[in-house]
């Protein structure tokens, strides 16, 4: 249930946070055995520069690629099946380009990105791994042809450029994370998407029956997120009223002023028309306006001298 949940986070998160970039599929079937793939994104060529903003994870999602986030740290059974659900899709991908009549780069083929909490030192081992130039520490490729890398949340250094991938981590780490996502200014394009669907997540944790120590844990630090987001709307919504008062008390303010003016012109014995046109008031509204007529009241303005 802790998986089902993490995961309606993720999918959803980065369908909404990557959708201005390029294409998104959220559980992505791939061919053989009914499978998934939490995320598949071919991004949009003429945007690749906008994703620098996501940092880290902008680099790792500026060319086609799969997207698994594990809760707990990832076992290595589902490491090999992950990288199965990506050579199937890599294949589907050709069949697709040969009906087409087009031909499938090996360059254009999904890269396969697995992020999980923590990542030990005996799993790097059995798998591999190894850590590239340019990429920093925590992220961790397997050979070559896999086309797969490991992003160990754990290891990545507390950087702005890594925090969006850091909220997918675990305990002190994800604190962390979600305590610099509040100390970014209000303006930041990605905060306030961010914040929505941490307290969505807060609020699905909130709904389970069955809470373990590890979920109670989550929600304490959640519930920061959850406070401030609500702090936000409030203010917003006290912004906006304030806004609304202020254009209403212009509005009543120019409608005033205009009535002043009209009442003015008819005393001063302009005709309606005239009224009607320096004011914008009809005819009929013109007529009905109280005119003060040698010391009396006229709601006919024809009546006046």
């Amino acid at each position: 249930m802790t998986r089902n949940i993490h995961d309606s986070f993720a999918k959803e998160w980065m369908k909404e946070l990557l959708g201005d970039f390029g294409e998104v599929k959220v559980e992505r079937e791939v061919s053989g055995e009914v499978r998934t793939i939490d995320i598949v994104f071919f991004p949009d060529p003429t945007l690749r520069s906008n994703l620098i903003g996501l940092g880290l994870m902008g680099k790792i999602l500026d060319a086609p690629c799969g997207v698994e986030a594990f809760r707990n740290t990832v076992p290595a059974w589902e490491i090999t099946n992950c990288r199965v659900k990506l050579f199937e899709l890599i294949q589907e991908l050709r069949r697709q380009a040969k009906q087409k009549k087009q031909q499938l780069k090996t360059i254009d083929h999904p890269f396969l990105w697995i992020l999980t909490p923590t990542f030990s030192d005996r799993l790097q081992q059995e798998f591999c791994v190894v850590q590239k130039p340019g990429w920093g520490e925590g992220i961790y490729f397997l050979p070559r042809h896999d086309r797969t890398a490991i992003v160990a949340v754990h290891h990545l250094p507390k950087t702005l450029d890594t925090l969006w991938l850091r909220l997918f981590g675990k305990g002190e780490v994800q604190r962390g994370a979600m305590a610099e996502l509040l100390a970014l200014p209000p303006t930041h394009p990605y905060r306030q998407e961010t914040l929505k669907h941490l307290t969505i997540l807060q609020i699905n944790f909130k709904a389970r029956q069955n809470k373990t120590k590890e979920i109670r844990e989550t929600m304490m630090s959640l519930s920061v997120v959850y406070e401030q987001w609500e702090k936000e709307r409030l203010d917003q919504g006290r912004d906006e009223g304030q806004q609304i008062g202020q254009q209403i008390g212009q509005q009543i303010g120019q409608q005033q002023e205009r009535r002043s003016m009209a009442l003015k012109m008819l005393q001063a014995g302009a005709m309606v028309d005239f009224v009607v046109q320096v004011t914008g008031y009809t005819a009929e509204e013109v007529r009905s306006l109280p005119v003060q007529v040698g010391g009396k009241l006229s709601s006919d303005p024809q009546q006046a001298p």
